[in-house]
């Protein structure tokens, strides 16, 4: 008699539990804009590059990279979005790309961790109200991380062949001139946005199931030309003569600047082949 007493106890918790998973957020249902953005606990919600800084310390001390990556020696740059909800917890998490070998899983796991750690970020508001917010970050995998916005370089001297690797201020991607406090972020989302758009497999490396990463290097001139696109790592059968394709046909972007001065910038950037899953139901009716 005793345990059925507290069954009802049991079903009201259950219930208010599926409430609580019920109750979360859409990620197309979260604002990307805010009066005050969300903070990391201990920063500033004025201070972005701090909530930043610590969001990714984060990533860093947990992200494990993959059995199946490590197997490839492959890593690269995932761009996550996800919802940090009214309650500052985190919500609907999503990849922007899925370049395979577990790295999606993985960051994933590292985002919601923060969740299981207890980490409350100080929420978004809008007309002095709580709003679920939309965060993009990118999540990097054997690749050091894209560089803070607004980092003072204090000292750089002049490279032998005139091309920097790091810039005062970063080069940006078309568009996102108005970006200010986001410009690294808008860069990722409009850089993954042309890849998806005009990427295609070609068929010979279709045909020899041939899948994996390219990483390609180029310069972003003084003009915001995107130009010298190489290959520094590649996979062969069409993949990497496609892969500089699409880096060589991004429109202009703005230019890197040293010193208030445009500068030409080296930028590199992964770009992953990834053969589509075989659907297992059409290979049981043959």
């Amino acid at each position: 008699m005793n345990r059925l007493r507290y069954i009802p106890l049991f079903i009201l918790a259950l219930i208010f539990s599926i409430q609580l998973v019920s109750a979360q957020t859409p990620l197309s249902e979260a604002t990307r804009k805010a009066d005050i953005q969300p903070a990391w606990p201990g920063c500033d919600p004025k201070m972005l590059d701090c909530s930043k800084s610590r969001l990714l310390d984060f990533i860093n001390a947990n992200l494990q990279i993959p059995l199946e990556a490590k197997k490839e020696n492959a890593g690269g740059v995932v761009a996550m979005e996800f919802v940090i909800e009214k309650s500052g917890t985190i919500g609907e998490v999503h990849a922007m790309h899925d370049p395979g070998l577990g790295l999606v899983a993985e960051a994933t796991r590292v985002i919601y961790l923060m969740n299981s750690k207890k980490i409350k970020w100080t929420p978004a508001e809008t007309d002095g109200k709580r709003v679920a917010f939309r965060y993009v970050i990118p999540v990097s995998f054997n690749v050091a991380a894209p560089p803070k916005e607004k980092q003072v370089v204090k000292t750089v001297d002049v490279p032998a062949d005139g091309v920097y690797d790091v810039v005062e201020i970063m080069p940006r991607y078309q568009g996102c001139e108005k970006a200010v406090e986001d410009s690294v972020d808008c860069t990722f989302r409009k850089m993954i946005a042309h890849i998806k758009t005009n990427l295609k497999y070609p068929e010979e490396a279709q045909k020899l199931k041939i899948s994996g990463q390219v990483m390609v290097e180029f310069v972003i001139d003084t003009t915001g030309a995107v130009t010298n696109a190489t290959i520094k790592q590649g996979i062969g059968a069409g993949c990497d003569a496609e892969a500089l394709r699409v880096v060589s046909s991004m429109p202009a972007w703005n230019p890197g600047k040293q010193g208030g001065k445009a500068v030409p910038v080296r930028m590199k950037l992964p770009i992953y082949f990834q053969l589509p899953k075989e659907d297992k139901t059409e290979e049981k009716k043959e």
